[in-house]
């Protein structure tokens, strides 16, 4: 096999493809243009927004005028389009450098943002733990960032997360987390009585002009709540011989699963933007609690009369229509559905409520006392001297294998399959959100030491010259043989870091686990043809 056919191999052709779509989601980019915004001023919060580039003010380079004092109306162009704001002063921002790349760098390298919270005075610390349980929930949940949490004395914690904004993070701590679906609906009055169907039938008597009504010995007021068969509900009063009632079918805690498959959570273009949704999986008795209100709704063609509407911390977040075949059904899996004008836009809020609801609703309510940036520990230089580093290992393994085969032939094609891992790992971290830490660092590492110990191997079953006569091809079979089997215990030795090591554990499991993937798929069966090529010669 020539090199024309071995580049036409499906094997190579995955391999290169791979491998540009990786510098694609990379993105180099040598000389970034601009500053990204990491916190507004409430005064232009509607011009400008946490995320926004900057590229140029009135006329100049953005890192040259933000120092610069305004008067009057400025011309701002942004990734946006261009801006005109009226400003007395500095430009009320705080922005950072865009960066090089698209990668994620952890804290020690980029810094990031860090907030001080106060759970309160008289909070315990049972109720302090759990809402520490909480908060690292949401945010881990929220993306795989790397973050760090630390308690401060008996009612502060201090949370640093890298990369990200100000907002995004105060929305993430502000939030109570507090949700409830609700279902309003109507019962028809005959006689000064409705009958309301639950797991059994109850009677509600109207009196005093339709301001109150009488459950069993006890009287309600309009506004008043009260609850039956283990349901909320609330009294709205009775129009025009109409009991309104509001019922509450489900809270935070019959939340039992988010959901993160794409096949249960996914975003979708329209032709006006971008519409998202995910499904959540609620608990037997709120999927109870919903077939006995529905029972008690009438259909209107296809659709209940009545709509779900989705609540978090008291705000609408969705309103849903309920379709016929549900009415009475104990429905465990509902979606929760909304839209964005752009993509970054729709991932951010889709992820944002899902980290919300998956962790639930915090015990008690929280104040943010402090939230600034803070600087990198180690910086990008640090960086920029582990990958001078891992070159010049990359050149020792060469140099060793130079000498163990005395063919350059051999060392070439292991370099190459060596770099192409290398990208191919960030760029699947880039895909997933992923962190580039300390610890992803050293993950990538180990993964291209298994990643040379495999290609050794194959060297060595398609250069041994056996008692037993075997094909070059039967040859490299028993190597791959190998290689899925060393591949599949370090997979599963890296699981339980994935879901138990959170925070320090889990970046190095991360880019651990998609380095072997990257590796036994994709770059193995390529580097298995070149070698199968050059033997043959």
């Amino acid at each position: 096999m020539g090199l024309k056919e071995a580049v036409r191999h499906p094997r190579i052709i995955l391999w290169i493809v791979f491998v540009a779509l990786s510098l694609l989601l990379i993105s180099p980019n040598p000389s970034p243009r601009g500053v990204i915004i990491t916190s507004v001023g409430k005064n232009i919060s509607s011009d400008l927004s946490a995320g926004d580039i900057i590229y140029a003010i009135n006329g100049k380079e953005a890192k040259d005028a933000l120092a610069e004092k305004f008067s009057g109306t400025i011309k701002i162009e942004t990734n946006k389009g261009t801006r005109f704001i009226k400003v007395n002063g500095t430009l009320p921002v705080e922005t950072k450098d865009v960066p090089p790349t698209r990668l994620n760098f952890g804290l020690d390298l980029v810094g990031g943002i860090r907030a001080v919270i106060d759970t309160g005075p008289n909070i315990t610390q049972e109720y302090t733990d759990q809402i520490l349980s909480t908060l690292q929930t949401r945010i881990n949940v929220f993306g795989l960032k790397e973050s760090a949490f630390r308690p401060v004395e008996k009612r502060f914690i201090e949370i640093s997360i890298a990369g990200g904004n100000k907002e995004e993070l105060k929305e993430l701590l502000e939030r109570q987390g507090k949700f409830e679906a609700k279902i309003p609906f109507s019962l028809p009055v005959k006689n000064g009585v409705a009958s309301l169907d639950l797991d059994k039938k109850y009677s509600i008597s109207v009196k005093n002009s339709s301001s109150s009504v009488e459950i069993g010995q006890a009287t309600y007021q309009k506004g008043e709540s009260f609850i039956l068969a283990s349901i909320p509900f609330e009294f709205h009063g009775v129009y025009e011989n109409r009991l309104n009632l509001t019922s509450t079918v489900f809270t935070s805690d019959d939340i039992k699963f988010v959901f993160f498959s794409p096949e249960k959570s996914r975003i979708e273009k329209k032709a006006d933007g971008y519409n998202w949704f995910f499904v959540i999986q609620i608990s037997n008795m709120g999927a109870r609690k919903f077939a006995q209100v529905t029972k008690n709704i009438p259909v209107v063609v296809d659709y209940l009369e009545s709509k779900i509407y989705l609540y978090l911390d008291s705000n609408v977040i969705d309103a849903l229509n309920i379709a016929s075949n549900l009415k009475g059904s104990e429905q465990t899996e509902i979606s929760i559905t909304g839209g964005a004008a752009n993509q970054q836009e729709a991932v951010k809020e889709k992820a944002r409520l899902q980290s919300i609801l998956r962790s639930g609703s915090l015990p008690a309510s929280i104040e943010i006392v402090q939230i600034d940036t803070i600087s990198p520990n180690l910086g990008l230089g640090f960086l920029q001297n582990t990958l001078v580093a891992g070159l010049a290992a990359l050149l020792g393994v060469a140099s060793v294998i130079l000498i163990r085969y005395r063919s350059i032939r051999f060392v070439l094609p292991m370099l190459a399959v060596s770099f192409s891992e290398v990208i191919m790992i960030l760029g699947m971290s880039v895909l997933i959100g992923s962190t580039i830490d300390l610890p992803a660092i050293a993950g990538i590492i180990a993964a291209i030491g298994t990643g040379v110990d495999s290609q050794i191997v194959m060297l060595d079953q398609a250069l041994r010259k056996e008692v037993q006569e075997y094909t070059l091809r039967e040859k490299l079979k028993r190597a791959f043989f190998i290689i899925f089997g060393s591949g599949g215990t370090i997979i599963a030795a890296m699981i339980p870091l994935l879901f138990l090591g959170l925070g320090v554990l889990r970046g190095f499991a991360i880019t651990t686990i998609i380095g072997v993937l990257v590796g036994i798929l994709i770059a193995r069966p390529a580097f298995g043809i070149i070698i199968e090529r050059i033997v043959k010669e």
